[in-house]
């Protein structure tokens, strides 16, 4: 937006308004000397609009509100653990189940707290444990596990199977296999699978 100044001169008995911007000139008479001039007031200036060698800047959008408090996606996963002697077919299982929101981590953990040392100094917790914790894309659940098998070997020691698994799961769909697992040491193999129901 450009400016305009304006210059006044008197000649004889009227005067000269010459507007710079436009080239226009108007004359006018002058007020006699008893005459009370008043000046109008100053108006306010013009907002001025951010321009770039693009063109004018749109005026940015304002932010959406995010509600720390809103509701996030809630799952039920449901874990099983089959484990099978190599060689005579015989079968374990074990079913675990969690509820877990979005971006959270959970935690499952079963079994006995035992002795590992004669005398019973020291302790260890063994059984099962799965951490787990997911994220959803599209229709699906980004899982990321941590499964750990242990037990204690006698006279003292403690035999401990762990896995580090992802998958991608559909909820309402089949469960899905996360980890296969051989043990040379007590010939069995373990099979680690889980499946997505949603509840919020």
């Amino acid at each position: 937006m450009h400016s305009t100044r304006i210059l006044l001169a008197q000649y004889g008995g009227a005067a000269v308004l010459t507007a710079l911007l436009g080239g226009c000139t108007v004359v006018c008479p002058v007020p006699p000397a008893s005459a009370q001039v008043v000046m109008a007031p100053p108006l306010p200036a013009p907002a001025l609009a951010v321009s770039s060698a693009d063109g004018p800047r749109p005026a940015s959008p304002p932010r959406a509100h995010m509600d720390p408090n809103a509701a996030r996606h809630l799952y039920r996963l449901d874990f099983n653990i089959t484990g099978t002697s190599l060689g005579t077919g015989g079968a374990l299982a074990g079913a675990y189940t969690m509820n877990l929101e979005e971006n959270r981590n959970g935690e499952i953990h079963s079994g006995m707290n035992v002795p590992i040392t004669p005398g019973g100094n020291a302790r260890m917790d063994v059984g099962v444990k799965i951490k787990a914790t997911y994220a959803i894309a599209g229709d699906e659940l980004l899982l990321d596990t941590d499964t750990e098998l242990s037990s204690v070997d006698e006279p003292s020691g403690v035999h401990k199977l762990t896995a580090r698994s992802e998958a991608a799961l559909v909820p309402g769909k089949p469960a899905t296999m996360l980890a296969s697992i051989d043990d040379p040491q007590g010939k069995k193999r373990y099979l680690l699978t889980v499946a997505a129901t949603k509840i919020r």
